[in-house]
């Protein structure tokens, strides 16, 4: 693992390469910036550490296909991880930990109780139990890729009676809780088999217990034989605290959440800065 130091700004401190065979990128906060773009240093620095032979993914809480959209935009040899770890596919290689049905199916009664809007998201489709606008076109976006990439949506649906009647997995759940989130996280707290992120502008994710960025990490460097102190993570959020324990070198993105820069080993520039690429260029040989 990295040396345990307290953060340094890499704009202040000339920071020696080191021996990385992984880089593992956030997106929302870290890779885009803030009109969801990626910035050209980013893009050139992921393609030489790519051509270099440095596996390079990119560790989204976003829905899958949303992610390896936005992957297959910066360069096809990307890997994917989405749904905030549940679903990752490295080489060819995929897999998933969808929500326990019992635990989903606990959570969507408790949620159409109390009447707050949620997300029920599969690999291909996303059951909205009101007509709430998610954060983007997930339908536009994916539309020009191939069906089994491409995301539909429904709108208005009962989610306990979808999940009754599709056995296909549920892999995350956002939860619009916004002026009622401590309200609505205290009864998922004691629920078994979940995992819950709480974000400052009120939003809930639920994953399975057996799942996060760091797990799901972990796992795919098992598969490609890479040490976890030879993998490089940077993120900006509550989510991309898992992700730290799965990198053997953690960094905060200038803008990240003061938790997650506190147990980063850098902080280099903001998103818009495009601190991504300045981190790569100075951080992997």
């Amino acid at each position: 693992m990295a040396e345990n130091r307290n953060p340094v700004d890499l704009r202040e401190q000339s920071v020696s390469p080191r021996p990385i065979r992984m880089v593992c990128l956030d997106l929302d906060g870290t890779l885009f910036n803030g009109k969801k773009e990626v910035g050209s240093l980013s893009r050139q620095q992921i393609r030489r550490c790519l051509d270099q032979g440095v596996e390079v993914a990119v560790v989204s809480g976003r829905a899958y296909q949303f992610a390896y959209k936005t992957a297959q935009m910066i360069d096809p040899r990307l890997s994917v991880i989405g749904f905030v770890g549940a679903y990752r596919s490295f080489h060819g290689q995929a897999q998933g930990e969808p929500i326990p049905r019992a635990a989903l199916n606990e959570v969507l009664t408790l949620l159409k109780r109390e009447d707050c809007p949620a997300f029920m998201k599969q690999l291909n489709t996303i059951w909205c139990s009101h007509d709430v606008p998610l954060s983007g076109d997930y339908v536009a976006y994916t539309a020009d890729q191939p069906p089994q990439h491409r995301i539909v949506v429904h709108s208005n649906q009962d989610l306990p009676a979808i999940a009754r009647q599709n056995p296909d997995p549920v892999y995350k759940l956002l939860i619009r809780a916004r002026g009622r989130t401590e309200a609505i996280a205290r009864q998922l707290r004691p629920l078994s088999g979940i995992r819950i992120f709480i974000y400052p502008y009120g939003d809930i994710e639920v994953i399975s217990a057996k799942a996060d960025k760091g797990i799901a990490i972990r796992k795919a460097a098992d598969q490609l034989g890479i040490d976890p102190a030879q993998i490089l993570g940077i993120g900006d959020s509550v989510n991309d605290l898992p992700m730290f324990e799965g990198c053997g070198l953690r960094v905060a993105m200038g803008n990240a959440v003061e938790p997650v820069k506190a147990r980063a080993d850098y902080i280099t520039l903001t998103n818009d800065e495009d601190g991504v690429g300045e981190a790569l260029r100075q951080l992997v040989q």
